[in-house]
């Protein structure tokens, strides 16, 4: 028995054997496994002339399955190959891609750097817009704007270099570089009718206590697209009570609301108009309009908290059904060029790449209804001149 005791004690309290330590200097990293099936395709089918687009289509699949590194191994064994300029600058191009899609951005640079020097043929084209891509992704601006202005064909893409210039001056204004940013401002609006350059020239101008200035910018960013209500008119409210200007906005929304009959010019309106104002009849019809076609959850809570004949508990109800609906049914920006949709507005449309094409569902529908309206108005009016004719 007390054999079997001292064994047990020696076993609990032995120590273990120790372990092994590793050197840390000098580090070498492991050397991957060989790919040995692609290698063996490699060495079987070398790249000719017959085999190009064999090649190509492999690497393509191998990109496609994310599997990049093999992508990059093809097209890098096709250019050890005594390969024809063109065909070359083609294999250039899928390798810049892969190492784009893997996310190696500065490799991606050094390729395409060396390209974009070409005589203008088609890869040379599509290694400019990849750059260009490139640089856009890794938020440099100002080398974008360099690259465009180098070799860009001049009147081509201006939305998008005045963009560019909208995103520079907001970093440039992060930096505290107000005259370079106003600067690069001053340039976009000489490129493009964009409505976010106004927009971004007001922020900025808002931000040094220039509050006048940049309530005439909103006013102009309408002027070229008054489908941004949904983005101006916050700012532009904010502004007005700042400058003391309420009785100068609530004209403004008037004209406005003649040419672009939104619900949201409307609500803006609806907060400067009283009981006892001349025109409270005509808003309170354009009210109803619009609680009658259920196109305003704002508008319609504002409507009932007015009603007189409704009951307090039942107007509770009612308002508290309408969040709830308000919240599931809320307004979808929506890309006017590839139908992306987001719940938030985009000047940058992420599925095709576009500036500036990114709507509110309801202001664009808005904006088409008044378009088909006037046009049959107009139409109306040419056919009645034409019936006055002898």
């Amino acid at each position: 028995m007390i054999d079997n005791v001292l064994a047990f004690w020696r076993r609990i309290t032995q120590v273990g054997p120790q372990a092994k330590r590793y050197r840390l200097d000098p580090f070498e990293p492991l050397a991957p496994q060989p790919d040995r099936e692609l290698d063996v395709f490699l060495d079987r089918l070398p790249v000719q002339e017959d085999t190009l687009e064999t090649h190509l289509a492999l690497a393509e699949l191998f990109r496609a399955r994310g599997q990049t590194d093999r992508a990059i191994r093809v097209h890098e064994s096709m250019l050890e190959a005594d390969l024809e300029r063109s065909i070359r600058n083609r294999v250039r191009v899928e390798l810049a891609q892969d190492y784009f899609s893997a996310g190696f951005l500065g490799h991606v640079e050094t390729v395409l750097e060396e390209m974009i020097l070409g005589d203008g043929e088609v890869y040379s084209a599509q290694a400019f817009r990849l750059w260009l891509t490139v640089l856009e992704r890794e938020k440099e601006w100002g080398r974008a704007i360099q690259l465009v202005r180098k070799y860009g064909e001049p009147g081509s893409g201006n939305i998008r270099l005045a963009n560019l210039y909208s995103e520079y001056a907001n970093q440039l204004s992060s930096e505290g570089k107000v005259k370079e940013a106003r600067e690069a401002l001053k340039e976009a609006r000489s490129i493009a009718s964009s409505a976010r350059i106004y927009i971004v020239s007001a922020e900025l101008e808002t931000s040094l206590g220039r509050y006048h200035k940049a309530m005439q910018l909103l006013k102009q960013a309408l002027v070229q697209d008054v489908r941004r209500v949904d983005v101006v008119l916050p700012a532009l409210r904010r502004l007005s009570s700042l400058t003391g200007g309420e009785a100068g906005l609530r004209r403004y929304l008037e004209h406005l609301y003649d040419e672009h009959p939104s619900h949201r010019v409307l609500e803006a309106l609806l907060d400067f108009v009283g009981d006892n104002d001349p025109k409270a009849e005509r808003w309170q019809q354009e009210l109803e309009s619009i609680v009658n076609a259920g196109a305003s959850f704002g508008l319609m809570q504002r409507w009932l908290e007015e009603r007189e004949d409704i009951g307090e508990a039942a107007r509770q109800v009612l308002i508290e059904s309408l969040q709830r609906l308000k919240v599931r049914l809320s307004d979808i920006y929506q890309c006017n060029h590839c139908g992306f949709e987001s719940t938030t507005m985009l000047w940058f449309c992420p599925q095709c790449e576009r500036w500036e094409t990114s709507y509110s569902r309801h202001e664009q529908r808005t904006f088409v209804r008044q378009a088909e309206a006037l046009s049959s108005k107009a139409s109306a009016a040419a056919v009645g001149r034409s019936d006055d004719k002898p």
